[in-house]
């Protein structure tokens, strides 16, 4: 149901303070032309990161310093926002990223260290779950998901399905969210997210040369491009991706994606743009004086700010050349 948007005043003028403290362009090509990752850490310091990166013994461990500011980000947002079971849905990929992790380690006996203990269920607890195959307290659709999982890993041994089920029902959940509150910007923000996903799994198909069926089980329902208009592509040379959405609203980011994938093999030129695509969507609501909006920008303002950071420590760490770094930079909110 719609919502009376001046019950968001006061968290909105906190979100307004809290935007003078995001990182800027400028702080970002500081740090990329710093000479090491050591150098790129003392620009960082200079900003609200300065207590958590003096307490870093070793400048390797920096993804510490990365989550804890994101936990704290999320942690704030709760606080103040009057409706934070809104916020706690956009949490619910970190569990979804979690529960992934922990299937492959059974699985496949993937021994990983890639939780973000950022969601709203107990790691250990979701550990025992996974474990035992006990998934009797996790919220119905995860667990039936969970479920799902364990059923067709023992049939088919396919590991694919880890994710392809987890991100089905993920979707699922935050478009049933977006709707049932009346947020047609939350909406419109998973809705791009989706096509989005759409396209960058269709190239990776095309690139690995797989077939029909198994794309239209990779495919996410509930975006605006057509699924059957996808699929139609998977035959044709990829340059033909191109003319077939000139006239859609990713026209230009395919393009510039596509040309550099077919250039140089890969797909981080359209992963970066596919990030721009959604800050400039959420910068619309940005100056909004009242309502949901403005908190969920700084959100995901907050999150590209960390996403750039780990940019750039770890092309200096592996010595990448700063243009390098630049070119992999997302755009920032601000």
């Amino acid at each position: 149901m719609p919502v009376n948007d001046t019950i968001y005043a006061y968290a909105v003028g906190r979100i307004r303070a809290l935007e003078t403290r995001l990182l800027d362009r400028s702080r970002f090509e500081r740090m990329i032309d710093s000479s090491s990752a050591e150098d790129a850490l003392k620009v960082l310091a200079e900003t609200d990161y300065s207590g958590a990166v003096s307490e870093l013994s070793d400048f390797h461990n920096f993804e510490s310093v990365l989550t804890a500011e994101l936990k704290n980000s999320f942690d704030t947002l709760i606080r103040i926002c009057p409706r934070p079971e809104l916020i706690k849905i956009l949490i619910l990929r970190y569990d979804v990223h979690n529960l992934k992790v922990l299937f492959k380690a059974k699985y496949l006996g993937i021994k990983s260290d890639l939780f973000i203990p950022i969601g709203s269920l107990d790691l250990e607890k979701l550990a025992y779950s996974a474990a035992e195959d006990d998934y009797r307290d996790l919220p119905v659709k995860l667990r039936r998901a969970a479920e799902k999982i364990s059923e067709d890993f023992l049939m088919n041994r396919d590991p694919q399905a880890i994710d392809l089920i987890l991100d089905r029902v993920l979707y699922e959940q935050l478009i049933a969210v977006a709707r049932e509150n009346g947020s047609a910007f939350l909406e419109g923000m998973f809705i791009r997210q989706i096509d989005l996903t759409n396209l960058r799994s269709l190239i990776r198909i095309k690139r690995m040369g797989l077939d029909r069926e198994f794309i239209k089980k990779v495919l996410l329902p509930q975006g605006t491009l057509p699924i059957d208009r996808l699929t139609a592509n998977l035959d044709e040379p990829l340059e033909s991706l191109v003319s077939s959405l000139m006239m859609s609203d990713y026209a230009d980011l395919i393009e510039e994606g596509v040309r550099e994938w077919l250039e140089k093999g890969t797909a981080s030129r359209l992963e970066k743009l596919s990030d721009d695509y959604i800050t400039a969507y959420l910068k619309q609501g940005k100056w909004m004086p009242f309502g949901f909006e403005p908190l969920v920008g700084y959100l995901w303002a907050k999150e590209i700010e960390i996403k750039n950071i780990r940019l750039v420590l770890v092309g200096k760490i592996n010595r990448l050349p700063a243009e390098a770094i630049r070119e992999r930079i997302r755009d920032v909110y601000i």
